[in-house]
């Protein structure tokens, strides 16, 4: 009271100070909003905005279990997202059984105050299957005419067309239907009832160029081959955007954009199919082009299919999209590009080869997170990853990242927004494998178990613009990467045949460990992620020693996939 009276500059200050303190308290007290669940065949997503969290220390737990079992799983926590005007905890849960019933847990806590559980029950999507209630048709190119029975077919799509009810199938016999020019495809089935335009098996079914403009199509063993005539697209969209749209075991053939959602579609399925560009790698870089264009739509699989001789391989999905599974290689610009994308993209266990610029592109992030897990990207003329602007949270894990000369020769400061973890990044030539940084560790910088090989130069590491000998150099700046391992390519591999950077073919391999290797057993166990490592701990990299390698590209049938915390 004497304090108060007799010295009120102290008392003001310390009142001015308490206030400060708890408004602080205030603004940082986590009050959750409004929420959000969706899914994919084998994908959870959720998006959990909040306010208050000023401080970024909110958390947000997940449990999953199959509803009416008694036993809860961990998946990997919400990652908080502060980032591209999204205020949010955020995050997946992967590697679930498709149409399957779940029961997912949250709590959110922060210690500045502020929680709330909640248990939600969602459904993941089916794998789509041939419907067996409809009619069946037979086709062949025409104009017009016929009733669709085997001896008198319909003449050309349009008039099959005339009768397409939801769970029909036509029979396409062999032939060209695209000499009349771009074929539409106009008449919608069901989210169970698709109809479906497949190969009757007597030869190649030739069209030119296709426009989607119905939902719930399904066009299986088709060939499309680029007519200059009828300009460089495969397959386009028109507005507003088809709906579970399904391709499967199609070829696409000497065509700029090959699959192109121009404009707009979601939940599209496209598995097992191979395309085949007009890109030419001898002749550099081209950005004109892409394999599967999705312009920013979400909800789609896009897996096991084969893509060659394209600008990018697969670009631009928007959110709750899994990409996984996919061979992909010699491209004349990026692997996967995941440009503009926003929460709940989940890029795993591709391989990538041999592309003429980068392999995994993150220019820019529109928001997150992300999940690139299990990919293996090999020698790029540029870089594994491509780092040029923004980035934001990222689950980066089990990745076999090898660059001819650095695997993130540009901006890896911004490496420092992403979770890293049971990575190897190999340079083959002598170079540095994180390059051209500036910048602080943030509060989301959390990078460990990583294994390095940056030969024999003299720096491994260039960060915040100051270049660091080795691992340990790294550590004292930063305090990250603490357990990290160097390892080298020389002898931890079983392959490694990569004899030179782009436009040199480099030969479809498994870069798989050597039992040998300090990599192996080098990792760090994470929930819903690599519970099926066989050692004491997970390996590094895209392959546990001892488990058999995966397939990339089209599957000899259209199997239903079962996944649980792993892939095929």
């Amino acid at each position: 009271m004497k304090i108060f009276i007799k010295n009120n500059h102290i008392s003001l200050l310390l009142l001015l100070g308490c206030c400060a303190f708890f408004n602080t308290a205030a603004i940082a007290q986590t009050v959750p909003g409004t929420f959000e669940m969706y899914s994919t065949i084998h994908s959870i997503g959720v998006e959990w905005d909040i306010s208050g969290d000023a401080n970024h220390n909110a958390v947000g737990l997940v449990q999953y279990r199959v509803n009416g079992s008694s036993v809860w799983q961990d998946a990997q926590p919400l990652f908080r997202v502060d980032f591209e005007t999204y205020d949010m905890l955020a995050g997946s849960i992967l590697f679930l059984n498709p149409d399957t019933e779940y029961e997912v847990k949250l709590e959110l806590s922060d210690i500045d105050g502020g929680s709330e559980t909640r248990t939600e029950v969602i459904r993941t999507q089916k794998v789509p299957v041939f419907p067996t209630s409809g009619n069946s048709y037979h086709v062949i190119p025409g104009s017009s005419g016929g009733t669709g029975s085997e001896n008198d077919p319909f003449r050309g799509v349009q008039a099959a067309h005339a009768v397409a009810q939801p769970g029909d199938t036509f029979l396409l016999h062999a032939g060209d239907y695209g000499t009349g020019g771009q074929v539409y495809f106009t008449r919608s089935g069901t989210i169970d009832n698709h109809i479906v335009w497949r190969a009757a098996g007597d030869g190649d079914v030739i069209f030119n160029q296709v426009r989607i403009e119905a939902d719930y199509v399904w066009l299986h063993g088709l060939n499309f081959i680029y007519d200059e005539t009828n300009g460089a697209y495969g397959l386009r969209t028109s507005p507003p955007g088809p709906k579970g749209v399904v391709l499967t075991y199609n070829h696409f053939n000497n065509c700029n954009y090959c699959i192109f959602l121009n404009d707009g579609g979601e939940n599209w399925y496209i598995t097992d199919n191979t395309i085949v560009g007009n890109n030419d790698i001898t002749s550099g870089s081209d950005f004109s082009g892409e394999g599967i264009e999705l312009e920013y739509t979400s909800g789609h699989t896009v897996a096991y299919n084969k893509i060659s001789y394209v600008a990018d391989g697969i670009s631009y999905p928007r959110s709750n999209v899994d990409i996984f599974a996919n061979e992909i290689f010699n491209t004349t610009d990026d692997g996967i590009e995941g440009d503009y994308g926003h929460a709940n993209i989940r890029i795993w266990g591709n391989r990538i080869t041999n592309t003429y610029n980068n392999g995994i592109s993150f220019q820019p992030m529109n928001g997150s997170p992300w999940y690139v897990l299990y990919n293996q990207v090999a020698a790029p003329g540029e870089d594994a990853l491509k780092l040029r602007s923004r980035t934001d949270r990222v689950l980066l894990a089990h990745n076999t990242l090898v660059a001819w000369s650095g695997p993130v020769s540009s901006s890896s400061v911004l490496l420092r927004n992403f979770k890293s973890r049971n990575n190897l990044w190999v340079s083959i030539q002598d170079r540095y494998v994180w390059e051209n940084s500036g910048g602080d560790i943030n509060w989301k910088t959390d990078l460990d178990y990583d294994g390095f090989d940056w030969g024999n130069y003299v720096y491994a590491f260039k960060w915040d613009d100051i270049r660091l000998t080795d691992i340990q150099a790294f550590q004292n700046l930063t305090g990250q990467e603490m357990h990290a391992i160097q390892i080298d390519h020389n002898t931890c591999f079983n392959n490694f045949n990569i004899p030179g950077p782009p436009p040199t073919i480099i030969a479809l391999q498994h870069l798989s460990l050597n039992p040998s290797c300090n990599a192996v057993d080098a990792g760090v166990a994470l929930a819903n992620i690599n519970e099926g490592f066989s050692g004491s701990s997970p390996d590094l990299g895209a392959y546990e020693v001892g488990q058999s390698m995966p397939h990339y590209g089209p599957r000899p049938t259209l199997p239903d996939l079962i996944f649980a915390n792993g892939f095929e």
